[in-house]
């Protein structure tokens, strides 16, 4: 269902349409869920390389979505590239949104599970 969604709101919105974006976040969301890492990283980068052109790579969504696509490669035990992104994200909304914001923690959290999953350690 999620799909025809967002075909549908591609067709008649476009592609970078803040809506059919949104949908994209939706399904790749689901994919995730349903441990289809590899699908999601692919959707996950296609709606990060327009949310970066759109929005801008400091934008909060565009973040999220950079958020979004670390916890995917992490999920497919790509560590060393997740953690990578993960630190890149955390010291960019560290810097705009500040160490307090919910996304902050949210990212800092998914850093130190994915770094507990792979068995490292905090530097």
């Amino acid at each position: 269902m999620e799909r025809e969604v967002l075909a549908v709101k591609q067709r008649v919105l476009g592609a970078e349409h803040p809506d059919a974006l949104a949908a994209a976040g939706n399904l790749d969301a689901s994919l995730s869920g349903q441990g289809k890492y590899d699908e999601a990283e692919k959707m996950q980068r296609e709606v990060l390389a327009v949310r970066k052109r759109v929005l801008g790579a400091e934008h909060p969504e565009t973040l999220g979505t950079e958020g979004s696509l670390a916890q995917s490669l992490s999920g497919q035990e790509k560590y060393d590239e997740a953690e990578k992104m993960q630190r890149e994200v955390l010291a960019v909304q560290q810097r705009v949104l500040g160490a307090d914001h919910p996304d902050t923690l949210m990212t800092a959290g998914n850093l130190a599970a994915s770094l507990s999953d792979r068995g490292g350690g905090e530097d």
